[in-house]
């Protein structure tokens, strides 16, 4: 009976290793595969990608540029031409426009949240009320003296 069992659990141990090695050369010839079929954008598909971006975002909104040596632009989009984009910074003096060409140009997003969130609003007009609530209960208090 040892034996039988000893030899049951021999085989169950030296039987997943096998398993395992194969699920792992799966892994491997999958990982390869997606490698090859994701090819990096060139850099001229990429411009030509930002370029129809840009140009779907209207004249006007709110954009926030990052060139490819990571300094970063916010403003309103002013204009959009073949070679770059022309983007107003928002700031308290003011400044000429910073025109930013595609070949620099490595992110640009439309910024959609300028004002408050549903969060804000609900915290204001809750603090709102409960000092509405409060003010009255003091007059109440003030009356009854």
């Amino acid at each position: 009976m040892r034996a039988i069992l000893l030899s049951l659990v021999l085989v169950i141990a030296a039987g997943p290793s096998d398993l395992w090695a194969c699920h792992a050369e799966a892994q491997d010839t999958t990982a390869e595969r997606r490698r090859t079929a994701q090819k990096s954008a060139t850099a001229v598909a990429e411009g030509a990608a930002l370029k129809q971006m840009a140009a779907a975002i209207p004249l006007g909104s709110r954009v926030k540029a990052q060139t490819t040596s990571g300094r970063q632009v916010s403003g309103t989009l002013m204009g959009v031409s073949d070679e770059a984009v022309m983007i107003k910074r928002k700031t308290r003096l003011t400044e000429p426009a910073v025109t930013v060409e595609f070949a620099e140009l490595e992110r640009l997003e439309l910024q959609l949240n300028e004002g408050m969130s549903a969060g804000k609003i609900v915290a204001v007009g809750l603090a709102a009320g409960a000092g509405a609530v409060l003010t009255l209960i003091v007059f109440a208090l003030a009356l009854d003296d």
